[in-house]
């Protein structure tokens, strides 16, 4: 099989029932197919038949099928616990309000239970499929949210908390970060030992007025942080000090479709600072984007 082939197609699906029926799979649909007392790891066999039920595959009559049903739903879907995200250290210790300034609102969202969502960054393979990462919980789960115009632009759910933890995790001395939406990855690096100080570049002053109104004074390492409002890549060309730079965190676009561009032009400028670490939001997504369009282009060509 032409695994780019496959890898559109997989991803396509997820994507139409992602933005379509993200809640076909229902809590009634569930019982009915689960004898009582199941272990979360039938549930989660349970759930990904019916997913793929309703993404239309035969895996009985059509090879593909099978094999986005086993290769890809299979190792990209998880039943996840909401305990377990509860008990981050954000949601633990930041209380936000309903509250809004100008075009952007501090809101609540929710997942319902057994709703489909987006968990994580791609997952790339040896053998260059492109995994969908999804999961769902079992419960209900609500999740902070900073909205634009009625439209979710950073929200500090899974998704959000497991594509962070890598750049939260390799952060270290001076920090700077790109983009404030709600300031998770501002507070769990402010929290690390070895985190010097995290200067936070956002250009949208009424972001930065809702932020340091309502969460920057919850931030038990706040005198760590300091908020600059300006444009990222003119902070880039001209603001940001080679020498007092260790490390950069870059999380200004909302999704690929909006983020591939900014992520070429953000990559030029490492060269400037040859000591600084730099890591990028949903790189590997990114990355995979780049590499389709320039295959497409080299088979038009």
């Amino acid at each position: 099989m032409d695994i780019r082939k496959v890898n559109h197609r997989a991803g396509w699906l997820v994507a139409d029932y992602l933005n379509e029926t993200p809640c076909a799979v229902t809590p009634e649909l569930m019982a009915e197919l689960l004898p009582a007392g199941a272990d979360p790891a039938a549930e989660q066999v349970v759930y990904a038949a019916l997913l793929g039920g309703f993404l239309g595959l035969d895996p009985e009559s059509s090879e593909e099928d099978r094999f986005i049903a086993e290769s890809y739903l299979r190792p990209g879907l998880r039943r996840l616990d909401a305990a377990a995200y509860r008990d981050n250290p954000y949601y633990r210790n930041i209380r936000i309000a309903d509250r809004s300034c100008g075009t952007w609102q501090f809101s609540w969202q929710h997942y319902r239970p057994y709703e489909l969502f987006l968990r994580d960054d791609l997952v790339l393979t040896d053998d260059l499929r492109q995994i969908p990462a999804i999961g769902y919980f079992p419960e209900p789960f609500s999740y902070p949210s900073v909205l634009q115009d009625g439209r979710e632009w950073m929200s500090i759910k899974p998704s959000e908390i497991e594509s962070s933890q890598a750049a939260i995790d390799a952060a270290s001395g001076r920090v700077v970060t790109f983009g404030l939406g709600l300031g998770y990855f501002t507070y769990m690096a402010s929290l690390k030992p070895d985190v010097a100080s995290v200067t936070v570049v956002e250009r949208d002053p009424s972001v930065i007025a809702l932020f340091k109104e309502q969460l920057l004074p919850q931030f038990p390492s706040k005198d760590k942080v300091s908020v600059i409002e300006a444009d990222a890549f003119d902070y880039l060309a001209h603001r940001m000090s080679p020498s007092a730079t260790d490390f950069v965190f870059m999380d200004i676009w909302h999704d690929i479709a909006d983020g591939v561009l900014p992520y070429v032009r953000a990559r030029q400028y490492e060269a400037r600072f040859p000591r600084t670490r730099f890591h990028y939001w949903i790189e590997r997504s990114l990355q995979c984007a780049l590499v389709d369009e320039l295959a497409s282009r080299a088979e038009l060509s």
